[in-house]
């Protein structure tokens, strides 16, 4: 194998590992129902039962980095809380273990590939045959991804198979033990996978290659070493996935230093307390010992390492406020302000999302600014980050909301509390279509495509004027632009149901076509109502406010 093809090979595993992260999330996105999301946290609401969850998973699984990245995308899903999903990573630690045991009984080495060709079997057939039954067809993504990121980790690690079987240990046999630490690290960070770094470890002990201690020094090394795929997976995502990420990461470095220390001592206890003979089973003893002592280090303190956690990457620009957390709630008069800027920001991030989910052309509304630090997000993470932003602005709203106000202020401040209400359901309204706008520009019936335009050019002009007001909070014409931009939404809503009409009467429509182009121009609709009052609320004042609300709509 060519040196060339080894990186192309890599490279390919590794696109295909990024794109499972993307399929797992839009399927868990999906899927995660009231029910699912009740049995997850049925089962991972306590860190015990987290922590064996954890355990039970990936002596299934057997592999600790692939359960870590189900649970990045539990978190970035909302399905699982960050207090819990810790709980299953370190509890994975101790899960993967068991591979060690079944080599060191029986000789077995797992083989990733043949376990993912079942999941993508079944996804990608699934995928194929029930495009219209939406419950199927993301069961078969969900299936495909983690067959796909089963694949990727594989092609990874096989992309310098040669390098791990011809993998000589014995030139390192004179140094001291502790430096096999460093050499277990490289070699697991390198090959992605900690198991098929222990089945290195043991053979090279059952060769007398190295020493015993050398070999669990290595262990430890392979412990560390795995973290290293977690790291790159939560790199890019929400600060939530940044947590996980980083959990995982501090978690094995503190054990990992803490079973280093003790490294003597351990394998002292082992083979001189416990009796272990038998330098393998010896070997995967320690290995699982010092998970578990992990476990029962961290266990007592989850609650305030998830603390530590929650203070960390808070100044993403997607999920922090920009201006509340410089005023104090005690202060209500600043507050308020804060609020009312810390909304706008809010209204920024609808506007970004919602003209990319449209699709809609490069316009004035849309600030490089805004543009730069959600370029790299997906749909997805730029909704999970507005939604933190909501979660800020209302835990920071109540606090205001508690102080003694004077009577304007109150007033000022329920108005605001409409603003974020209206603000959140234009943008769902936006997102819930998304893949529904995708498909209309990928349509090959022409009649689609013009009714597609007919929607962008329309909620151009909108986005257009609604962010020409949202721009100038102090201009005296706000009531009549509104009023005006209220009417014009609803003739475009009226004008496209009368196009479509004209075209159903000439059956140029399935009955699924024609279901979902009505229903996604009743949620523009809707949004753009919604954004419309949202805008009202920061705007206008008192007596205007008030008015707005008996401005009827178009014809």
């Amino acid at each position: 194998m060519s040196s060339q093809f080894e990186i192309w090979e890599f490279l390919a595993g590794l696109g295909i590992f990024l794109l499972a992260m993307v399929l797992l999330e839009t399927a868990l996105e999906f899927l995660a129902g009231r029910s699912f999301k009740k049995f997850l946290r049925r089962h991972t609401n306590h860190p015990i039962k987290a922590i064996l969850s954890g355990i039970g998973i990936t002596a299934i699984l057997q592999s600790s980095s692939v359960v870590s990245l189900m649970v990045l995308a539990f978190v970035g899903a909302g399905i699982i809380e960050l207090k819990n999903a810790i709980g299953i990573i370190i509890g994975s630690n101790l899960g993967t273990t068991l591979t060690g045991w079944v080599v060191a009984y029986f000789g077995f080495s797992f083989n990733i590939e043949s376990f993912a060709l079942p999941f993508l079997a079944f996804g990608g057939l699934s995928m194929v045959f029930f495009p219209k039954k939406e419950t199927l067809y993301h069961v078969g993504q969900l299936f495909v991804g983690f067959g796909f990121l089963f694949l990727g980790l594989d092609y990874m690690k096989s992309s310098i198979d040669l390098f791990a079987q011809n993998f000589d240990i014995s030139p390192f046999a004179q140094w001291n033990a502790y430096w096999f630490f460093l050499v277990g690290f490289v070699l697991t960070a390198t090959i992605q996978s900690s198991s098929a770094a222990m089945v290195i470890t043991l053979s090279a002990l059952s060769a007398n290659m190295i020493a015993l201690d050398a070999a669990a020094a290595m262990v430890i090394g392979n412990d560390l070493g795995t973290t290293i795929t977690v790291l790159f997976g939560g790199i890019k995502g929400t600060p939530g996935k940044k947590r996980v990420a980083l959990s995982h990461f501090l978690f094995n470095f503190i054990v990992d230093l803490v079973a280093l220390a003790a490294l003597y001592p351990l394998l002292y206890l082992i083979t001189q307390i416990w009796h272990f003979t038998n330098p393998l089973l010896t070997l995967v003893a320690f290995h699982s010992t010092f998970n578990l002592i992990g476990i029962i280090l961290f266990l007592p303190f989850l609650g305030i390492f998830a603390r530590f956690l929650e203070r960390r990457f808070l100044k993403d620009d997607e999920v922090i406020a920009h201006f509340i957390t410089k005023v104090p709630a005690e202060v209500p008069e600043a507050g308020i302000e804060a609020l009312n800027q810390e909304i706008r920001h809010l209204l920024q991030r609808v506007f970004v999302l919602n003209a990319t989910i449209l699709n809609l052309p490069k316009a004035d509304f849309i600030k490089e600014t805004w543009l730069k630090n959600t370029a790299q997000l997906s749909i997805l993470d730029q909704y999970e980050s507005i939604k933190e932003l909501e979660g800020e602005i209302t835990e920071y709203f109540i606090n205001v909301q508690n102080r003694r106000l004077e009577r304007e202020d109150a007033k000022r401040l329920q108005q605001l509390s409409h603003a974020i209400r209206y603000a959140m359901t234009g943008v769902k309204s936006i997102k819930d279509i998304a893949h529904n706008i995708r498909d209309f520009e990928r349509s090959v019936n022409d009649e689609i495509i013009a009714l597609t335009h007919f929607i962008k050019t329309a909620e151009t002009d909108f986005y257009q004027q609604l962010f020409h007001i949202f721009q100038s909070p102090k201009s005296k014409a706000h009531f009549e632009v509104l009023s005006d931009l209220k009417k014009q939404s609803k003739v475009s809503y009226t004008q496209f149901v009368e196009k479509g009409y004209r075209r159903v009467q000439k059956d140029r429509f399935s009955d699924l076509e024609i279901s979902t182009l009505f229903n996604v121009n009743r949620e523009i609709h809707s949004g753009n109502k919604a954004l419309i009052m949202a805008v009202k609320d920061l705007v206008l004042r008192g007596k205007s406010a008030a008015d707005f609300e008996s401005v009827p709509e178009g014809i």
